[in-house]
């Protein structure tokens, strides 16, 4: 049980580690126990950052307010086969899974729309400015195209 005690300058009580001072291993059977990273080959490095995957894995669930159902938003996402910009709509939700590169936004009045994955630097670019727009409410403004979010101002 930890324990509250004075600290050297006795300004303000500071929490004490619990008693016991058991160290987990990753033998321990115990759940939760903490565990040692995996190493990781250089030869591993290119598949871990190099997979892809699979368009299907999107959200499965529509948030309660959507009303529309999953195959009218995948219809709705592969009829986009050309540019096309959607000017000052709001973000509602993003959605990610630990895959590598999979993430997507529901955009008020379009529907989930998934995040370009080419590349490390795009995605990690456009997730952030999504999950920015989401969290202050921001319009955005994106382009689509072959059904991928390349592109999102914010302001």
């Amino acid at each position: 049980m930890p324990t509250n005690r004075k600290s050297r300058n006795g300004s303000a009580p500071e929490l004490s580690p619990p008693d016991g001072g058991a160290v987990l291993t990753s033998s321990d059977p115990t759940p939760g126990a903490a565990t040692a990273p995996t190493l990781v080959e250089p030869h591993d490095d290119v598949s871990l950052v190099t997979t892809t995957v699979p368009d299907t894995a999107g959200p499965s669930l529509l948030p309660p307010q959507h009303d529309q159902s999953r195959a009218a938003a995948a219809a709705a996402g592969d009829a986009v086969t050309a540019a096309v910009w959607t000017y000052n709509r709001t973000v509602s939700a993003t959605w990610s899974i630990n895959e590598t590169r999979n993430a997507w936004i529901l955009v008020d009045g379009v529907g989930w729309k998934k995040i370009f994955n080419g590349t490390d630097g795009a995605f990690t670019a456009l997730t952030t400015l999504a999950a920015q727009a989401r969290q202050t409410g921001h319009a955005v403004s994106f382009r689509e195209d072959g059904g991928l979010v390349r592109e999102i101002y914010l302001w």
